[in-house]
């Protein structure tokens, strides 16, 4: 029997960029390479609605040689998903390809009071809308269905050994449900992630490889945090570290040229968040 080809399509809700994978031969979604013509800017610069032609013809050349057969996975909104079928339909009638619709979901985990749901709330900020909630013994989801997006929020985690398995255990759990992404959030004051932190992120990503996982600095209000997140990257086996604020935050200065007294700080490192989460780069 001939084995289709596999690819996934995902819309970066955030910036509107889009990225692609490449299902390997060990099942797990790999992202395209800097040598496929998909990675070249044309191709993920862009939104659907402008390129989907091209973007489907291009996956059509390389994936569906000879047409043995590709899927396609997409990830975004569902006026994306139509303008994809529709052009598939038109343009490319006698080609056996397969358009399905999917949910990118993506975990937020760490300590209590460390920011987990500021986060979440910070994305919804960027977009201007607020994700439809709901609370489970374990995490809350924060549905954005427009996207076809679902952030959870587990429920915070002390650092004894029995409420960080547990927090692996909801992590596994989901992860057979079609987890995709796993953000573990730091806070910034702590100035140091415990090892306990760092075994349970490991954890994940050995038995776990198709997870992709990044650690969020969260309540990043100091400019001197180069070493924080070096020292996080050499512990975690240079995961992604990537420092935020994901709300405005008030500080207290003494400028004697303005004479001012408080200076609010903008939310950063939103946007660098959902290219690694979406677009994984």
């Amino acid at each position: 029997m001939i084995k289709r080809n596999s690819l996934k399509i995902v819309c970066n809700p955030y910036t509107n960029n889009v990225s692609y994978y490449f299902m390997n031969e060990q099942g797990v979604w790999v992202v395209m390479s800097e040598s496929s013509p998909l990675s070249r800017k044309f191709y993920t610069d862009t939104t659907i609605s402008e390129r989907a032609k091209e973007i489907l013809k291009k996956a059509d050349e390389i994936y569906n040689r000879k047409n043995k057969g590709l899927d396609i996975l997409f990830e975004g909104t569902s006026e994306n998903y139509e303008i994809l079928r529709t052009t598939l339909k038109e343009l490319f009638p006698e080609r056996d390809i397969v358009c399905s619709l999917g949910i990118t979901k993506i975990a937020v985990v760490g300590k209590k009071s460390v920011g987990k749901s500021s986060l979440i709330e910070g994305m919804e900020d960027i977009q201007g809308y607020k994700y439809d909630v709901k609370e489970y013994p374990d995490y809350y989801v924060y549905s954005d269905e427009g996207n076809h997006a679902e952030w959870y929020e587990i429920k915070g985690i002390d650092l004894g050994l029995e409420n960080v398995e547990k927090a692996y255990n909801v992590i596994s759990e989901l992860t057979q449900d079609g987890l995709s992404v796993v953000v573990y959030c730091v806070g910034a004051t702590t100035g140091r992630m415990e090892d306990v932190e760092k075994d349970f992120l490991l954890k994940i990503t050995n038995n776990y490889p198709k997870i992709t996982a990044l650690v969020a600095i969260t309540m990043w209000i100091k400019t001197d945090i180069r070493d924080f997140v070096d020292e996080i990257e050499k512990m975690t086996d240079q995961i992604k570290v990537v420092t935020t604020l994901a709300k405005p935050y008030e500080i207290e200065v003494d400028n004697p040229n303005t004479g001012e007294k408080k200076v609010t700080l903008p939310p950063c490192g939103l946007q660098v968040l959902s290219k690694y989460v979406f677009e994984r780069r």
